[in-house]
């Protein structure tokens, strides 16, 4: 164990949604950002206001409404133009309206990208950074330089890479991050590019490392033991063309490996939850093979493995899973530990100590439901559901007979279509409701006719608006045939409470219906409703 702290720095939410097929909504990126904070990082990087209409719109909504614990908060930009001053250039303005402690600078390091991406000479580039840091430092924030194409730069002229982290370092900048912008570096060029700026600089150094050579994580690696103390990265490794450095596998490595403090608080034994969750948000599928949290991660074959595994363990894993939240697994599906089922009930409110019979069967479930295509991660609420059904403490607000919905074209116009829906329940005292929904598609009309049965039963269920469904295809080798997940995300207007279900069917209706009416049902209970006849 060393007494080495590194900071840890996610830009998940600006560069990681660069991803090619990845659109982050105003409300993913609320969503996100406490799951970074409760990871332990150091700096959320939001996004560039002024230059990003939503991330304008997000950092504002972040003022009002989230506090985190172990983060800070970052808004990102560029220098001042050229020709201009750092106090009149708008964007720069806008960076100091995102109210937000820390900035993150973005300049040019390599000479090249000055004279022809910028079109000015290398002297006035390495005044816009000096300039534009001086004057935020001056306004109270702490700035951090991201030396863009810093290696690429220091390969092809290693004395104007140095002179432009000079420039950031006499503005005032407390931090220098050495961009691997393009991702081609290897780990012997990171340390030996680290140890020698280190050498002829003061402040701290960062890596911000791309992995198109697939060296992302060991570069960074390479780069705190050459001397860096603060790392960026994306979770899950999201980022533009293969990514930036997954920021849990670099956050593992360096606390389980090198003894070196990393993630504030449990972070590190929430990250496998965390990243998991993070990939439902992001609607991106996760990475089985994924070092440390993938479901294949700490998953081995029977035959050999299995029968070294029953003496020890460790025989075949290179540490434990529990140590970044995750499970070993014996089997090919998924299957959920008990202890930690045990764990996630406790969370909830429920004392299993002492109840094997009862986590048994809850882990039978959470493995068939999940062979099928059902993920728990990001879907609470349906897992409570399941574990008040197995334990009998769940009432019963309805029973539903039948339903169905019916898409029309209408008339005329074979491009707009019409949907109705038609349920049939029966509340808990036995009143039959029959009622027809109209909506903008399926789901929608289904929506309504469910609500509309029962809204007089139940009147809090006008409270509760459907905010989020997302659709994954979970095997697109069958086509139209294919087995369908739905994820639903709703919230009680009044209480601001927000959960989200999952249903899993042959077909999106289907799928969405069972994500739907386990939707309302959880809101009922949340709400403490009492069955009505």
């Amino acid at each position: 164990m060393t007494d080495l702290t590194v900071e840890v720095y996610d830009t998940t939410l600006r560069d990681g949604a660069q991803q090619e097929g990845m659109n982050l909504s105003v409300a993913d990126k609320l969503a996100i950002a406490p799951l970074l904070d409760q990871l332990g990082v150091g700096i959320i990087e939001g996004g560039w206001p002024g230059a990003v209409p939503k991330d304008t719109e997000f950092f504002a909504l972040v003022a009002k409404e989230l506090t985190f614990t172990h983060a800070q908060f970052a808004a990102f930009g560029m220098t001042r133009r050229a020709g201009t001053t750092a106090g009149s250039d708008p964007q720069v303005r806008a960076l100091l309206d995102s109210e937000t402690p820390i900035i993150t600078l973005v300049a040019k390091s390599d000479i090249r990208h000055a004279e022809r991406a910028l079109r000015v000479s290398g002297d006035e580039n390495l005044a816009m950074i000096e300039e534009t840091v001086a004057f935020l430092v001056g306004e109270g924030r702490r700035v951090i330089l991201d030396a863009e194409h810093f290696f690429d730069g220091y390969m092809f002229d290693p004395s104007y890479a140095v002179r432009a982290l000079k420039a950031a370092e006499a503005g005032g900048a407390s931090t220098l991050v050495l961009c691997d912008t393009n991702g081609g570096m290897l780990p012997d060029d990171i340390s030996r590019i680290v140890t020698a700026v280190e050498a002829r600089t003061t402040a701290q150094l960062g890596m911000h490392a791309h992995n198109d050579s697939g060296c992302a994580v060991a570069n960074s690696m390479a780069a705190v033991a050459a001397g860096a103390t603060h790392v960026q990265g994306c979770v899950n490794g999201y980022g533009e063309r293969t990514g930036n450095a997954d920021l849990v596998a670099v956050a593992a490595n360096l606390e389980i490996k090198r003894g070196v403090i990393a993630l504030k608080g449990d972070g590190l034994k929430e990250s496998t939850r965390i990243a998991h969750t993070i990939s439902e948000i992001t609607n991106i599928a996760p990475f089985a093979r994924q070092p440390y949290v993938g479901a294949s991660a700490f998953a081995h074959k029977a035959g050999l493995h299995a029968s070294a595994i029953k003496v020890d363990p460790d025989l075949y894993q290179h540490t434990q899973p529990e140590l970044v939240g995750n499970d070993m697994r014996m089997l090919v599906s998924e299957m959920a530990g008990r202890a930690s089922i045990e764990l996630k009930g406790r969370e909830m409110g429920f004392d299993l100590t002492g109840k094997p019979e009862v986590l048994k069967r809850v882990m039978e479930r959470v493995k068939n439901a999940e062979a099928m295509g059902y993920t728990f991660d990001a879907a609470d609420a349906s897992f409570e559901l399941l574990l008040r059904w197995e334990l009998g403490e769940a009432p019963k607000y309805w029973d539903v007979e039948t339903w169905r919905v019916r898409v029309t074209s209408a008339p005329g116009n074979p491009q707009q279509a019409d949907a109705e829906a038609v349920v049939k329940l029966r509340a808990a005292g036995g009143q039959r409701f029959v009622t027809v929904g109209e909506g903008n598609g399926p789901v929608n009309a289904l929506d309504h006719a469910l609500r509309t049965a029962l809204a007089g039963a139940y009147p809090t269920i006008g409270r509760f608006e459907l905010t989020d469904y997302k659709v994954r295809i979970m095997d697109a080798s069958h086509g139209t045939d294919a087995v369908t997940r739905v994820l639903i995300t709703t919230v009680d207007t009044e209480t601001g409470a927000q959960w989200r279900t999952v249903g899993v069917g042959p077909n999106m209706i289907e799928a969405s219906w069972e994500a739907l009416t386990d939707s309302l049902f959880y809101g009922l209970l949340k709400s403490d409703a009492t069955p009505q006849p």
